[in-house]
């Protein structure tokens, strides 16, 4: 069953990134450029989160005797949490920079299956 998981994840990034690919190439060169000064900061500062939840996770399960039960579903459901919400903030951020509505489609397609295949993931490796 756990093998699912890492080949759903798998499956599901590979195939996110081709179709968000497909839409990139839709964009003219100065959409490109609105699309990559717009997310300029996102690119730079979007992993500081994920880094503290990890410390913060590991830091809990070696210094405390809290049952590794539920930090493990806390940690799970912060995390997709925060990657629904980078999810929504990210197609926000698509709307203002007013893209087409193909680039949108296709980036809202390949952010659907990624968090998809994340979620498998995460439920195949907790309830496996």
């Amino acid at each position: 069953m756990q093998m699912s998981g890492i080949i759903a994840l798998l499956v599901s990034l590979v195939a996110s990134r081709i179709i968000n690919e497909r839409g990139y190439r839709t964009l003219t060169s100065e959409q490109k450029l609105r699309l990559m000064d717009g997310f300029s900061n996102a690119r730079a500062y979007s992993l500081i989160p994920v880094l503290v939840l990890a410390g913060a996770y590991f830091l809990l399960v070696s210094q405390t005797n809290l049952d590794r039960q539920y930090l493990n579903i806390g940690y799970f459901a912060l995390l997709i949490a925060y990657v629904v919400g980078r999810t929504i903030l990210s197609h926000r951020k698509i709307s203002q920079l007013d893209m087409p509505v193909q680039y949108s489609r296709s980036f809202t397609i390949s952010q659907v299956l990624s968090i998809l295949g994340i979620a498998w993931f995460f439920f195949v490796m907790l309830t496996g």
